[in-house]
C-alpha cells in the first residue's frame, strides 16, 4: 500500500509540477470517539470493506474502523466542494477526485 496524504489542492497554474499542497489544520480532523454520539449505516463495496478491515487490523488496538471512518468524514468536510450543485453519485465521486490530492513520494 503506497503512502497517501489527502489534502485540498490549491488552485494554481496549469503546470502540474508547480502544484503545491497545504496540510490540513489540526482542527480539521478532530472528531473524537467521545464526540461521536450518532450511528450511521453506509453501503460500501467489498473492496472498501476489505480495506477498512485491513487498516483497522494493521493499526493495532488504538484504531478501529470507526476511527478511520470519522477521520475520512472529517477530511471530506474540508474539501472545497459545493455539495448542493452535484447531480448524483458520479458527480460526487468526480468532485472528490478533483478536489483532493495525494502526495506521491518520488
Amino acid at each position: 500500500m503506497s503512502p497517501v496524504s489527502y489534502q485540498a489542492m490549491l488552485p494554481g497554474e496549469d503546470d502540474d509540477s508547480a502544484t503545491t499542497f497545504e496540510p490540513l489544520p489540526d482542527s480539521a480532523v478532530a472528531t473524537r470517539r467521545k464526540d461521536a454520539r450518532t450511528t450511521i449505516t453506509v453501503r460500501v463495496s467489498k473492496a472498501q470493506r476489505a480495506w477498512l478491515r485491513e487498516v483497522a487490523d494493521i493499526s493495532g488496538k488504538g484504531i478501529d474502523e470507526d476511527v478511520v471512518a470519522r477521520a475520512l468524514i472529517d477530511v471530506g468536510r474540508e474539501l472545497p466542494i459545493d455539495w448542493a450543485l452535484l447531480a448524483g453519485a458520479k458527480s460526487a465521486r468526480e468532485a472528490v477526485r478533483t478536489s483532493a490530492g495525494r502526495r506521491v513520494e518520488s
